[in-house]
């Protein structure tokens, strides 16, 4: 009796790892094709970047990543959705959407918010006047 349930566990235990091991080489081919696109990429310093893929979605041979950049100085992050399809056994992106990012300091790139009752012809706070 102790044989069958310990030879059961055994079998239990072994269709466990390898079904968990077949989506972590999908989630790390998904990592490895979207380091190869950002590789591609001209005009983007990385090496001043962290990035953290936060979640990833699989659904046949297409899924979507949503990655995190952060600047190593500062506070600055940026998201972004990335699209990819499975070619074989790669992951490449076909697609890129940025999401919502966070930039707490003033003057780091983002317009300061539109006041409600600012009218269509406003300039920026601090603009000089045109007539």
């Amino acid at each position: 009796m102790n044989r069958r349930i310990s030879t059961c566990t055994m079998i239990f235990l072994f269709a466990f790892a390898t079904g968990c091991k077949t989506q972590v080489s999908d989630q790390d081919a998904i990592r490895a094709g979207i380091d190869k696109h950002l590789s591609g990429l001209t005009g983007m310093n990385m090496s001043a970047m962290e990035r953290e893929v936060k979640q990833v979605s699989i659904n046949g041979d297409h899924a979507t990543a949503q990655v995190e950049f952060r600047a190593k100085q500062g506070t600055a992050t940026m998201q972004v959705e990335y699209t990819l399809d499975r070619q074989g056994a790669e992951w490449n992106v076909v697609g890129s959407q940025p999401k919502m990012g966070q930039n707490p300091r003033p003057g780091m790139g983002m317009p300061p918010p539109a006041s409600p009752d600012a009218g269509s012809n406003s300039t920026p706070q601090g603009h000089p006047r045109v007539n």
